[in-house]
């Protein structure tokens, strides 16, 4: 890698398994690091993805030169809310009679 921008390896879309190239990076690391991604739907900076737990900052800097903070998986935060709606209540089974 000649560490261009393009050539550095995404760190919202690499696997675990490519993860694990990055220097500093083991395969626990790289699972942390996977489902990390995971709960917070992308990474929007560095500061963002050093809050990873188990990355240090020593980590951060290391990678830093092989490894970008492509664009996550969601936008930008709006004043909509959320894009689900709930609608009506959850029916709940009652337990069958019993038989006499």
């Amino acid at each position: 890698m000649d560490g261009t921008e393009q050539d550095r390896m995404d760190l919202n879309t690499a696997s675990a398994r490519e993860l694990t190239q990055l220097p500093r990076i083991g395969v626990d690391k790289a699972r942390k690091i996977v489902r990390y991604r995971a709960i917070r739907k992308g990474f929007r900076d560095w500061e963002d993805f050093a809050g990873t737990p188990g990355v240090t900052a020593e980590d951060v800097e290391a990678i830093r030169a092989r490894a970008r903070i492509g664009p996550s998986s969601i936008g930008p935060p709006t004043a909509a809310g959320p894009s689900h709606v709930v609608r009506g209540r959850i029916p709940v089974r009652r337990p069958r009679p019993k038989r006499p």
